[in-house]
């Protein structure tokens, strides 16, 4: 089954390691957290200077494509779906 974007959890800066924009999908039965981190959206999607949340708005869409097929390829590591720069490559 597919996961989908989950809009009742906003995106958010990861408040354990201030690294990461943390975000949800849903398999529509469960919530999905996952996370990517600052650097690759900044490396992707923006500059080095880019506001993360903003990034991530502007670019959900594919963000939400690559947490997917993580989730379809690794399903979910530690109770979170970590999306890295080779989701994107």
């Amino acid at each position: 089954m597919p996961i989908v974007g989950y809009p009742g959890w906003p995106p958010v800066i990861d408040a354990n390691t201030r690294e990461h924009v943390r975000f949800a999908m849903s398999d529509g039965h469960r919530l999905l957290p996952c996370r990517i981190p600052i650097d690759t959206l900044r490396d992707w999607f923006g500059d080095a200077w880019s506001e993360p949340i903003d990034l991530f708005v502007s670019c959900q869409s594919e963000i939400e494509d690559a947490a997917g097929r993580r989730y379809d390829r690794d399903g979910i590591t530690n109770g979170v779906i970590n999306l890295d720069d080779q989701d994107f490559a």
